[in-house]
């Protein structure tokens, strides 16, 4: 069950109508078509809105003949019950079908927050009542059994059922409008909506004076408008409805306006007249989202950057026809995009270069990147599964070990071996020696694949720095990483057993495109 919109005071809209209706004194609302015009109606003191079948259709370009479905007149009543805090009433014509349709509406509205459902009395599809021409009712048990399924459909106790009464409008006189009125009472309603289209307000004054049971009456004076709502308060109504005046005002307005821009051929005359942006965007509640914004809305981090440095000499790999060397070209690929990698940094004498030296490229990669880094040879290929556990760690140094290999660049972890598996302990896996520095067994092997925080990146460039000064033979990553690991930095190591691979050969980097080609487009 979806949950019920309350107002800033914890209230629900429903409860709220059935409060107003307990107090002394006549209840007014007005009817609207869109949340602005309901925001208007608010700000302006009327106890509620109404969701006008008229002013929703008109706004649609289209006769209120039941043309719209239930589904688009409750997506536009729920967003006016979502916008304010006063009760909000739905025109739901003759219930959009039967009994049975009765029903889904009444679930639908109540949900969306919907304070009552007025339901007319006439067969569906309906005409506008103050059409001229076909104003057919339905029959009476016919119409009970509607509202007698609208309240056993109902989930709480609060939604008011309003049973409108049509007899007036289709010509049937007084007594008939009386007779329904009281069956409909009787068939459970919380109210009912006496409706009439002359020039004169004497036809509901006598239906007033003839009213003998204790339910709330509605009365819409929208052709006999000369009565005040006071007057037809202390006549016996309880709740009097402006069913279409704030579009009919629109129209007037918006239409001399526009007639005034084209005469004049600027806006500069009527300026004064219309509402200033201000207005709008207070209406909108500009200061409110602001004032959340300021609360709530936090600042995107810096991301992940990848940086390709030179990795063992692979000039096998150059393609002549193609000056790329394989790392940086497959690692541009939605492996890294899937990893949340936003940038690619080509470190100086990376890619394109067989000497190897990661501690030369490295030194010369930009400074004071505040997100975290991911460091790759350009000879190797991992896919986005491998990457996301790099670029989702919060360690200061993580490496992909692979810990079912033994081959390549020999890595040594803290981790123990205990009936063939590799336990982490407490601590995690953790480097303690690569490449030429493990002297005992290895634990995996070197992807050639790191990630870095930004103090951990830091770190590794200083100890490239400190490398390139006077060192007259390459330095790979994996000797900057065991310096790191000499001067005391947790190097921790993320283990997998598949998800990459080195290229060795250019029919491998044939094989390899190849196979990425094929993921991309499967």
């Amino acid at each position: 069950m979806e949950a019920v919109r309350e107002n800033s005071a914890g209230t629900s809209g429903a409860t709220q109508l059935r409060e107003l209706f307990a107090r002394p004194g006549v209840v007014r609302i007005v009817g609207a078509h869109n949340p602005l015009g309901a925001r208007l109606a608010e700000r302006a003191g009327f106890d509620g809105v109404w969701s006008s079948g008229l002013e929703i259709s008109a706004s649609q370009g289209l006769p209120d003949t039941d043309l719209l479905t239930m589904a688009e007149l409750l997506s536009i009543a729920g967003s006016l019950a979502g916008t304010v805090d006063v009760p909000v009433v739905a025109d739901c014509d003759a219930g959009y079908g039967n009994a049975l349709n009765v029903m889904h509406m009444i679930r639908r509205y109540e949900a969306a927050g919907l304070a009552a459902v007025s339901i007319e009395d006439k067969v569906f599809p309906k005409v506008n009542s103050f059409i001229p021409g076909r104003q057919e009712l339905a029959g009476l048990d016919e119409f009970c059994g509607k509202v007698e399924a609208a309240k056993s459909a109902q989930r709480g106790s609060d939604l008011m059922v309003i049973a409108r009464i049509e007899a007036l409008i289709a010509g049937h006189g007084m007594e008939e409008a009386l007779k329904r009125g009281e069956a409909y009472a009787e068939s459970g309603a919380d109210a009912v909506l006496i409706h009439a289209k002359g020039s004169s307000p004497d036809p509901i004054l006598e239906f007033l004076r003839r009213w003998r049971l204790d339910l709330p009456v509605v009365v819409v004076p929208t052709t006999y408008h000369t009565i005040t709502a006071d007057e037809l308060g202390a006549a016996g109504a309880k709740m009097v409805i402006y069913a279409n005046h704030g579009l009919r005002a629109g129209i007037s307005a918006v239409t001399e306006v526009f007639g005034k821009i084209l005469e004049e051929g600027r806006t500069t005359g009527i300026e004064k007249r219309i509402a200033p942006l201000a207005t709008v965007f207070d209406l909108q509640g500009m200061a409110a989202l602001k004032a959340d914004e300021e609360r709530f809305v936090r600042e995107r981090g810096p991301g992940t950057r990848a940086v390709i440095v030179p990795g063992a000499p692979t000039a096998a790999l150059r393609d002549p026809a193609d000056d790329s060397r394989s790392g940086l070209a497959l690692l541009r690929t939605d492996a890294l995009k899937e990893s949340g990698v936003a940038d690619v940094v080509e470190a100086p004498g990376g890619a394109g270069q067989t000497s190897g030296d990661a501690a030369a490229a490295l030194a010369g990669v930009p400074t004071g990147f505040a997100g975290r880094t991911l460091v790759s040879t350009d000879d190797v290929f991992a896919d986005a599964d491998s990457l996301n556990r790099l670029t989702t760690s919060t360690a200061d140094v993580a490496v992909l070990v692979d810990v079912a290999a033994r081959g390549g660049v020999p890595v040594a972890l803290s981790s123990k071996s205990i009936g063939g598996r590799l336990l982490a302990g407490t601590r995690g896996h953790v480097v303690t020696a690569l490449g030429e520095k493990v002297a005992g067994p290895a634990n995996g092997e070197f992807t050639g694949l790191v990630s870095f925080s930004a103090r951990g990146f830091t770190a590794l460039q200083q100890a490239a720095e400190k490398r390139a000064m006077g060192q007259d033979h390459p330095v790979s990553l994996a000797d900057l990483l065991s310096d790191l690991i000499a001067t005391g930095w947790t190097v921790r190591a993320t283990g997998v057993a598949e998800g990459w691979t080195h290229v060795r050969s250019q029919d491998e980097l044939r094989e390899l495109r190849a196979l990425v080609s094929e993921q991309v487009t499967a």
